[in-house]
């Protein structure tokens, strides 16, 4: 404990004007009152006066640590230099403390201006901010500060219980290395808990500003755990953003996890402690309180996507179907970015929770093509799920969870190494504060990217549930247990109950017929029919994928533009799939002329509905038309069809031989006799429908494939086609393999599959 301690700042010989001379010149004394903006203040005249604010004391078992930022406001026609006084924390056993300056600011404060300056000061781990008092006075001829008192303030007036206030933090008395301006303020901004095998996890997203000169990145050498009211500690670590570049004065966005610490009752206070270890022990560094309650978002609400710049989130609908053999749910969001440039979608994955433990996988049937969205410009991801029987849209939330890689990305605003340079003289005529070192960041900028930190650190992988479908293939992807972090919460509880929407008004529809759309819909001369409408089962990816291929016909004198429509499909209950368009198409019609453009949907497993409604939009999403569609039974014998190919299986033969050459390996070889008719003259590219044959063991695992065009170079053609696959080792031969004919499509989600015919071995 230090008594009666000099303070560090050195005196500067200048010459005070009238900053000093204010309060002999008709000014009685100086008191402690109200200053003008409301707040306690020490007056050293009627026009200058210092106030207090952030305020905060971590305790440690050693030492505590307090934190203050002191105001210096010059209201005065006069400058006034903060070198005339000194600053001291009293106690009321008579301990004086000499909290230290750290920062780099001008000491001079000019004529209507508010100096700002952050001091740390070691007090007892006794000390209370209920007793501590700030004291202001004026050094004496002799340098020393037993000059005249100016007056005092009690800091707990000015301490920050409030949760959303933030809280100061100095990185330096966690590591000596780091420049005394290592100073960051936080505050939560949300919490989230995600069901696991082992209990809820609570992530909390944080808002970071680097108070300092330098730029920095988050430090290990802090030590992170989350209490809560009665005293129990939960192991926490920084998720996302811990190679985050903080530049100064920027924010960003700290995720940390605590295992466990989300079982705990909702509702419950809990805190983020920071801590240090030195050779006296452990001590607290600060305290961030943390949301008790998770915070969920509700349908119809919009908010800033955590992980990314410029980019808002809105809620845009959700629908529950409660059924006696389940229940089946359904949500919207839209990304819109605010920016004023090109920003980088979320590589998103989702599930659904609901209870303390359960956990169910969203699959995305509708995401955007675009990886960027342009100023201005929105997008939107559909993720449908199937849940148990009985389960009440109260306890229903969707947890969107962004990919690590892309989240690392987002809030990096810098990049490149640190460093610090020796202070230099203001650009502003007068003194600099004293104590301080200026630091100065060599770190370079980076493009901006546009989703933001995330994480380095994993979440734990004793999560039996993975998260959601692949945003690129289509395939689900484990992200319950690597990979991911939660970036939003959004609540079902107010998600309207499915009554058939545009199924309801639906119109009979006959396929091959020409859609009745509205006058003016399409250009003149442009009409479109739905040719084929397909549904299959993807056992290996867990959903069904429907295909349905629409017909473009030009009958007038001239080149058209093939319209960018939309389909989507909606059952009786009222769930929507969106269509996906095939990857490539032609981007005009030439008179007299059809094209064929196929659309593919990813429909729960649970989902048998066999007539939808089909629901035709413009580029602006306005429906212009629904009629019910029934799906198309597959042809158990004569030709399949492959519109605009119809291909009929005559005959196959199915061989093997088996070679010693190199490792024991055996050919399958499969000869198939065809009939393909293209039924009508429409317009199709070379990346159409093509037809796939698999060769599988009898336990259905794939040996190996072949795809083959109805175009271009190796061509389906009439007659017998011998296809050979090669390399199938010994212990994959067995007697009962067989092969697989698919139709495939390629979409921007990945190629999609219909099973056509079985050939055994």
């Amino acid at each position: 404990m230090e008594k009666d301690k000099r303070n560090k700042l050195p005196k500067l010989l200048v010459t005070l004007t009238a900053a000093v001379a204010i309060s002999s010149a008709g000014w009685s004394g100086p008191f402690t009152g109200k200053a003008s903006a409301g707040a306690a203040g020490i007056f050293v005249s009627p026009k200058v006066y210092f106030t207090v604010e952030d305020v905060s004391l971590a305790k440690g078992t050693g030492k505590s640590s307090l934190h203050f930022t002191l105001l210096l406001h010059n209201e005065g026609s006069g400058a006034v230099d903060l070198n005339a006084f000194a600053v001291s924390v009293n106690a009321p056993d008579g301990s004086r403390y000499t909290p230290k300056l750290s920062g780099t600011s001008s000491a001079r404060v000019w004529p209507d201006s508010t100096g700002r300056y952050i001091y740390t000061a070691e007090v007892s781990s006794q000390a209370s901010l209920d007793t501590l008092k700030l004291s202001l006075n004026r050094w004496a001829s002799d340098g020393v500060s037993k000059g005249a008192g100016i007056g005092s303030l009690p800091l707990a007036a000015d301490a920050a219980p409030a949760p959303d206030k933030p809280v100061r933090v100095q990185l330096n008395e966690a590591d000596a290395s780091l420049p005394e301006d290592a100073v960051l303020t936080i505050r939560a901004k949300d919490s989230i808990r995600w069901n696991r095998d082992s209990g809820q996890e609570l992530y909390t997203h944080l808002t970071v500003v680097n108070q300092g000169s330098t730029a920095l990145k988050w430090n290990d050498n802090v030590l992170l755990s989350v209490q809560d009211a009665k005293g129990r500690t939960y192991t926490a670590a920084v998720v996302g953003g811990a190679d985050t570049l903080l530049e100064p004065q920027e924010p960003a966005v700290l995720t940390v996890k605590a295992s466990a610490a989300g079982s705990a009752s909702p509702g419950t206070s809990l805190k983020l402690v920071l801590g240090a270890k030195n050779s006296g022990g452990a001590f607290t560094i600060g305290t961030v309180p943390v949301p008790g309650e998770a915070t969920a978002v509700g349908v119809g609400d919009t908010i800033p996507y955590v992980y990314g710049d410029g980019l808002e989130l809105t809620y845009r609908s959700a629908v529950v179907n409660a059924k006696t053999d389940g229940t089946t749910v359904q949500t919207v969001v839209e990304f819109r970015n605010t920016a004023k440039e090109y920003v980088r979608l979320p590589d998103l994955s989702a599930l659904y929770q609901f209870g303390s433990r359960a956990t169910v996988d969203g699959v995305i049937d509708a995401k955007p093509s675009s990886a960027f969205l342009a100023p201005g410009e929105s997008a939107s991801y559909r993720y449908t799920a199937s849940l148990p029987a009985g389960v009440s849209k109260d306890a229903i939330e969707l947890l969107l969870l962004a990919k690590e890689s892309s989240a690392e990305t987002a809030s990096e605003s810098g990049g490149g190494s640190t460093g610090s340079a020796a202070a230099s003289a203001s650009s502003t005529p007068g003194t600099s504060a004293s104590g301080a070192k200026a630091s100065a960041s060599s770190a370079g900028t980076a493009t901006g990217s546009a989703a933001s930190s995330a994480a380095k650190a994993t979440a734990s992988a004793d999560s039996s549930s993975a998260a959601a479908a692949s945003s690129g293939s289509g395939k689900t992807t484990a992200a319950g247990s690597t990979g991911y972090v939660p970036a939003a919460a959004l609540s079902l509880a107010k998600a309207e109950s499915g009554k058939g929407g545009d199924y309801a008004a639906a119109l009979p529809y006959t396929l091959g017929e020409k859609l009745p759309l509205p006058n003016g819909a399409l250009e003149t001369g442009l009409g479109v029919s739905l040719v084929e409408f397909h549904k299959h089962e993807n056992e290996e990816y867990g959903y069904q994928t429907a295909v349905a291929k629409y017909k473009f016909t030009n009958t007038s004198g001239k080149t058209l533009d093939l319209p960018q429509l939309g389909m989507e499909l909606t059952t009786p209950d009222g769930l929507v799939y969106a269509g996906t368009r095939q990857s490539t198409a032609a981007a005009s019609i030439l008179p007299g002329t059809s094209a064929v453009v196929s659309y593919s949907y990813m429909i729960p497993p649970s989902d048998k509905t066999e007539t939808l409604a089909m629901t035709v939009t413009d580029a602006n999403k306005m429906s212009l038309g629904s009629y019910k569609v029934a799906f198309q039974a597959e042809a158990e014998n004569g030709p399949v069809s492959f519109y605009p190919f119809e291909v009929a299986f005559n005959d196959s033969t199915v061989g093997w031989t088996y070679s010693t050459k190199t490792d024991a390996q055996y050919t399958y070889k499969l000869t198939l006799d065809m009939t393909i008719t293209r039924k009508e003259q429409v317009i199709v590219d070379s990346n159409f429908s093509k037809m796939e044959i698999e060769l599988l063991d009898p336990d259905n695992r794939s040996l190996a494939s072949q795809t083959v065009p109805f175009l271009g170079t190796g061509r389906l053609v009439s007659g017998k086609q011998t296809f050979f696959f090669n390399d199938v080792k010994s212990e994959q031969f067995s007697s009962g393999a067989h092969f697989n004919i698919y139709e495939v499509i390629e979409t921007p989600n990945g190629p999609v599959r219909r099973l056509i015919k079985t050939i055994q071995g």
